[in-house]
């Protein structure tokens, strides 16, 4: 029996609890009156994440006129352009691509992403729809703490994070923790080195970590204590699973973001590619908004006790490619 048939075997009653996890996932937006809608997975653009390696290729026209193409890494810049264009509540659950991706483990480069929106609301009602959403699947053996950054950082590290929030005191704070930072990491590389050695392998249990500092903002606006975001990221026993926010709605600030986001990684080695002067448009008329993006494939592990994503996935690329 060839090898792909049997992981598909081995794996059949994940795969059909699955199926009926994401039918739970539509109902639960169906009944709060949420519209459904599909983006395209080939952009002309892709986003500026410095960390996010986009999947590129050539595509053709009926007259053989030929243009740089991507997959989406996710589907939030169209989402935002239709919610600029006067969509309000909106949900997508969606395919979504990114290469140099880990195959197995809680990684695979080809994944199923949910993300939703909600008008005339911020971050803290996207929270509360995370806990219902659980609930809805049949998982609250476990209520989410919800926990400030800084209170995380104290809590498991010892540290006042309100002190660190400068890149020269996150390099020294590296220092006196043992780490050998190069003094060119910006301040996000920095702040990773303690937070996923020191503090994320103690999240046991189900958490809502919340206000991640302002230079960490990516597409959220910044809280009313300025030197944070009105971010925040689901974690459950360790699995990060979802990244929200109360979204930006100033393309000015938008611009310089992506701009610096461009320049690191221009300094990375990465790709660069042009910004999406359609996106920084769409900020301009956005109306309030909080938004959130969940991965499904790892939601999915989570509630079935998978280790490895493998097991949730009908053929994963550890299966495709050999």
């Amino acid at each position: 029996m060839s090898d792909q048939i049997n992981h598909i075997q081995n794996n059949f009653k994940n795969l059909s609890k699955r199926a009926k996890i994401l039918k739970k996932l539509r109902e639960f937006f169906w009944q709060q009156n949420f519209l459904e809608v599909e983006t395209p997975n080939i952009v002309s653009l892709p986003g500026q994440e410095p960390y996010l390696s986009p999947v590129n290729f050539l595509i053709n026209d009926e007259k053989g006129r030929q243009y740089s193409a991507y997959l989406h890494t996710s589907p939030e810049y169209t989402m935002k352009k239709m919610l600029a264009s006067g969509f309000e509540n909106i949900f997508s659950i969606c395919k979504c691509f990114r290469d140099k991706e880990s195959f197995g483990g809680i990684h695979n480069p080809e994944f199923t992403m949910l993300e939703w929106y909600r008008v005339n609301a911020d971050f803290f009602e996207i929270m509360q729809d995370v806990e219902n959403l659980f609930a809805s699947v049949g998982d609250m053996k476990n209520k989410f703490q919800r926990i400030h950054m800084r209170d995380l950082w104290q809590k498991f590290a010892g540290v006042n994070l309100d002190d660190y929030l400068e890149k020269e005191k996150m390099f020294s704070l590296c220092l006196d923790k043992g780490f050998k930072p190069s003094e060119d990491e910006s301040y996000e590389d920095l702040f990773y080195r303690i937070f996923l050695n020191m503090i994320e392998p103690q999240l046991n249990g189900y958490y809502i970590v919340h206000h991640y500092p302002a230079q960490m903002a990516a597409l959220a606006k910044l809280s009313d204590d300025e030197r944070y975001a009105e971010r925040f990221e689901v974690y459950v026993n360790g699995i990060e699973i979802a990244n929200a926010f109360s979204e930006l709605t100033d393309a000015k600030e938008q611009k310089a973001r992506l701009v610096e986001e461009r320049k690191l990684r221009e300094k990375l080695g990465a790709s660069v590619y042009n910004i999406d002067e359609d996106f920084v448009d769409a900020v301009d008329i956005l109306p309030k908004c909080a938004g959130i993006a969940l991965g499904v494939d790892r939601l999915v592990q989570v509630l079935l006790g998978c280790q490895n994503i493998d097991n949730v996935l009908v053929l994963p690329a550890s299966k495709i490619f050999k």
